[in-house]
């Protein structure tokens, strides 16, 4: 049992929802990325993703598209996210998962992907443009990659999804790109759909933002993502650690409430 699957199994013990939060390797830059990670893992986040900056981030709306060309332009890659990644295993005790297109994962070798990640300190990785029939190509690796389901996967993709998990399986609410909404039409009904295909626990992402999101669909899902809204919060306050701090802290805390 790894990490993210303790956690998983403690708070269901207890009737609990897991946060995860999204940040983007190294941003503003590398010590304030890191001192983010601590403060999310202090104002109650109980899971961490790390994103790996990428050209074409296809799956990602204007916000974490915006934090990715600002990686890119400081030089960050798959090597430096490495890096950046054990620097924060070193600082949190969060399990961590990191977020990366396929290309510079292929590029490595996914053997020696999984071997550097496993060194780094992160317990998974989710590759967003991997579908299935790809992924049923991969040689075993022992790697936990975390599927992901769309609206538009039917129950027999489902349960193949579900049955390639290890920890959770990644709920993609909307069909679309990441990015905070106000409205997630239809997606209690999707997300029991889901739920009926599934073994594992279900993380839900993609457009989650608020509070009031959260309590709404606390019954439908054991973990919630959070991306957009963070990464916007560290690129308002860039210059600001006082308030990037507070504003990450209380952003947390209000979502971990909603949970209970």
């Amino acid at each position: 049992m790894n990490r993210l699957q303790r956690v998983l199994a403690d708070l269901a013990g207890k009737n609990g929802r897991a946060l995860v939060g999204f940040i983007m390797a190294a941003q503003p830059d590398y010590a304030a990325g890191v001192e983010c990670a601590r403060v999310l893992e202090d104002a109650g986040c109980d899971i961490l993703e790390i994103g790996v900056p990428y050209a074409d981030p296809i799956a990602d709306g204007e916000v974490i598209e915006r934090a990715h060309f600002r990686g890119i332009a400081q030089g960050m890659n798959m090597s430096r996210a490495l890096e950046f990644t054990s620097a924060v295993e070193k600082t949190c005790s969060l399990p961590l998962v990191m977020f990366s297109y396929y290309n510079p994962i292929y590029r490595r070798g996914l053997a020696t992907f999984s071997s550097e990640l496993r060194q780094a300190g992160a317990d998974a990785v989710i590759i967003p443009d991997l579908p299935l029939e790809e992924r049923l190509r991969l040689p075993p690796s022992g790697l936990d990659i975390i599927p992901m389901v769309s609206p538009a996967s039917d129950q027999q993709r489902v349960a193949r999804l579900d049955a390639l998990a290890q920890s959770f399986v990644y709920c993609v609410s909307v069909a679309g790109v990441t990015g905070a909404r106000e409205v997630l039409p239809g997606v209690r009904s999707y997300l029991r759909r889901v739920r009926g295909g599934l073994t594992h626990p279900m993380a839900v992402g993609f457009g989650i933002s608020s509070p009031a999101q959260v309590r709404e669909l606390r019954e439908e899902a054991e973990a919630f993502v959070v991306g957009s809204l963070l990464v916007g919060i560290i690129e308002r306050y860039a210059g600001d650690g006082r308030r990037r701090r507070e504003s990450l802290a209380s952003t947390v805390a209000a979502l971990k409430a909603a949970m209970k």
